[in-house]
């Protein structure tokens, strides 16, 4: 009978890895639910929405920084890692609720900071474990595979939403309850298939496309699905029977992907019999190829152009136009592999990338903690909706944000860069029409911003890895996504909340005795968002300057 050690490091398919790796993915986005329950701790702490966007940042912070979950990363192995992600996500929301339902009395407002920063801390464990283990085994298909992945991260608030509206509303600290919960029971069981010794089979591009696309189609009909039973449950109301139904069909959604590792193995075995390499470590290709590189200095301004086995093979056939697309494109995408801490520090590159996530992830992640406070002050009353929607949307940005910046940069030779300055322009034109506020433009802008919001975690990473290499991946990307929270912290601490909170004192008069600031109007949120919009501008044209750069080096 095989111990527990030799279950958890047994060899794994590369697409079984990436399946699991999405389902965890599916439970590592908590962050986006913070609008379903931020009405509890409203009216059940006595907040303010001062006090709602202080505990939005530490939810921010919590989800973004992740350098302990990095360096945890270099020195355990993953299925560890994610055991300490389930136990903090455990902690963090399971004392909450315990003070949220009156179990607990009297904590200070520091120490809820602090358990929502555990909380949402624990989903990097996951998001960091998911990325390292599989980016490097689809080097051809990078922005696919991270599109996937985070494209199930962004889902999750849609998933736990349709959850706790089969069988938990109204009860807003139940919520908070199964967030703690969820995340555990989905965990134990993919710890089984997350071991770091997958091996790749020596395929060609053609064949991972095929798969790649049933995973896709798998993906968007979840989304389509969710998008319907949303716009079901905001037109008509549907009985607790009929949630129930289709929290059913959910789950067997989100198991579809599961025979899509079956395939892929059946399919390389009849196309690869005589193939004796299809058990190599998943990383040999590459760290073969870096290691031989890294025999030569290499500066932040002297970039190395280390091409992937797929894109030689892909140049290999095809018009000579063909030819000289895909190298271009190789060029551009491989610009400088596996830099050091210090060179990647030392780069303007990185630190232009910083400033793009700076002005519209932290712009994008204001707009999702406020979809409830805007939905009221535009006299919505089922204000989850919108959240289910954001995710939703988010979700697809997620898909598309990955494709998209794979055609633009195999196929016409165009910096990743290129696309996500064309989505944060998207970004833009969604907060005007926050700011705007007319009747229904709210749908508009929650796709807009959510479409854009989305596509930036498919292409940054893909982009991070592509311009410094996988040997301080983690620690590089982690430090990254810290420029969301900083640009939210700024938006949400300095602008939102403060401009929120003045224009429903100058509705309501002191004397009222209510001590709950509500305001109503899109007064309540307009200079916010145009604020935001020019944000998005700029960050576009930060953009379009590090493509420069990049096609330029």
């Amino acid at each position: 009978m095989a111990s527990l050690k030799d279950m958890l490091w047994r060899p794994r398919s590369r697409w079984t890895v990436l399946i699991f790796a999405c389902w965890a993915e599916a439970t590592a986005g908590l962050s986006y639910v913070f609008s379903t329950y931020s009405g509890a701790l409203k009216s059940e702490l006595s907040y303010d929405q001062r006090h709602i966007n202080r505990l939005s940042v530490a939810k921010d912070l919590g989800d973004t920084v992740g350098i302990a979950a990095g360096l945890l990363c270099r020195v355990l192995p993953s299925w560890s890692v994610l055991l300490t992600g389930g136990f903090l996500i455990f902690v963090g929301y399971g004392l909450l609720w315990l003070f949220t339902d009156h179990y607990i009395s009297n904590m200070p407002f520091w120490l809820v900071c602090i358990l929502i920063f555990l909380g949402t801390n624990g989903c990097t464990y996951i998001d960091t474990v998911a990325l390292i283990a599989c980016i490097p085994n689809f080097p051809s298909n990078r922005a696919s595979a991270v599109g996937i992945l985070k494209g199930f991260k962004g889902l999750c608030g849609a998933i736990f939403n349709q959850i706790y509206a089969s069988f938990l509303a109204p009860d807003e600290s139940s919520f908070i309850l199964m967030l703690a919960l969820g995340p555990a029971v989905v965990i134990v069981p993919v710890i089984f298939f997350m071991g770091p010794l997958t091996y790749v089979q020596d395929s060609k591009n053609q064949e991972d496309t095929v798969m790649f696309r049933l995973l896709y189609a798998a993906s968007l009909l979840l989304a389509a699905y969710m998008l319907a039973v949303t716009l079901v449950q905001d037109l008509y109301n549907i009985s607790n029977t009929i949630n129930v139904i289709l929290t059913v069909i959910l789950f067997f959604i989100l198991l579809l992907p599961l025979p899509i590792p079956v395939l892929a193995d059946r399919f390389y075995r009849n196309h690869n019999d005589d193939d004796d390499s299809l058990k190599d470590p998943f990383l040999r290709s590459e760290v073969e190829v870096l290691e031989n590189a890294s025999s030569s200095e290499v500066t932040s301004d002297e970039k190395l152009a280390v091409s992937c086995i797929s894109s030689k093979e892909n140049s290999e056939d095809g018009s000579p136009g063909d030819k000289k697309k895909v190298s271009s494109a190789t060029k551009i995408e491989l610009a400088g592999a596996n830099l050091t801490l210090r060179q990647a520090f030392q780069s303007l590159n990185f630190w232009l990338l910083f400033l793009c996530i700076f002005l519209t992830l932290g712009s994008g992640t204001t707009a999702f903690n406020n979809l409830a406070q805007m939905g009221e002050a535009q006299g919505y009353t089922n204000t989850e909706v919108f959240v289910s929607m954001s995710n939703i949307w988010n979700f697809i940005g997620r898909l598309a944000g990955g494709y998209l910046s794979e055609i633009s940069t195999r196929t016409y030779g165009h910096p990743r860069i290129v696309t996500l300055a064309i989505f944060q322009l998207l970004m833009a034109l969604g907060h005007l029409f926050y700011a705007m506020a007319w009747s229904g433009t709210i749908y508009i802008a929650v796709f807009l911003v959510a479409l854009g919001y989305g596509a930036h975690w498919a292409i940054f990473p893909t982009a991070l890895s592509e311009l410094f290499g996988f040997q301080n991946f983690a620690m590089l990307y982690n430090i990254l996504t810290m420029a969301s929270p900083a640009g939210s912290l700024i938006y949400s601490g300095c602008i939102a909340g403060p401009i929120y909170d003045w224009q429903a004192r100058r509705q309501h008069s002191a004397s009222s005795g209510d001590t709950t600031l509500v305001c109503e109007g899109s007064t309540c949120f307009e200079i916010t968002f145009l604020i935001m919009a020019g944000m998005c501008v700029i960050g576009a044209l930060v953009s379009v300057t590090l493509a420069l750069r990049t096609r330029s080096n």
